[in-house]
């Protein structure tokens, strides 16, 4: 005894792919235009399919732009530096010089940079300041200077 299969044209208000799966289920895909099936159960649209995977296969297998292993590393150690990776490395992925994501990786890591380099630069400034303040005892405050703990004090 069969069965009839029954098909939802629609989904969602709009109209769907006539395509069966295995399972008896249809495909809830919209149609193309002029046609009862998606892009991908479209019989005429084979040929497009195989070339669309082709060029996916081609982009997926594109090596991607970087700098070679023996590039040396470039000197970080002030804001002017960071702006000047950050200038050459817009102007390489302008060019296509370097992969959008190794460029993303680049800004998000430098705006952390910035950050800690901030953060230093506010902690040397109180150190400094904390030793200038005299104490009840005629004496400046001094940081131990001898362990890990910056915010360890002499007594």
């Amino acid at each position: 005894m069969s069965e009839d299969v029954t098909i939802n044209n629609t989904a969602g208000g709009h109209p769907c792919c006539e395509y069966v799966k295995a399972d008896g289920s249809g495909c809830l895909a919209v149609p193309r235009h002029g046609s009862r099936y998606c892009f991908f159960h479209d019989p005429d649209s084979a040929a497009e399919r195989d070339a669309a995977r082709r060029a996916g296969g081609v982009e997926r297998s594109r090596k991607h732009a970087v700098l070679p292993s023996d590039t040396p590393d470039m000197q970080l150690a002030t804001t002017a530096d960071v702006i000047n990776l950050l200038g050459r490395t817009l102007n390489q992925a302008l060019r296509g010089e370097v992969d959008p994501k190794v460029s993303n990786a680049v800004g998000y890591l430098s705006g952390i940079l910035l950050r800690a380099t901030e953060q230093d630069d506010l902690e040397r400034r109180l150190t400094r300041l904390e030793q200038a303040i005299p104490t009840g005892n005629g004496r400046t405050n001094r940081r131990s200077g001898g362990g890990d703990d910056p915010f360890a004090f002499n007594k």
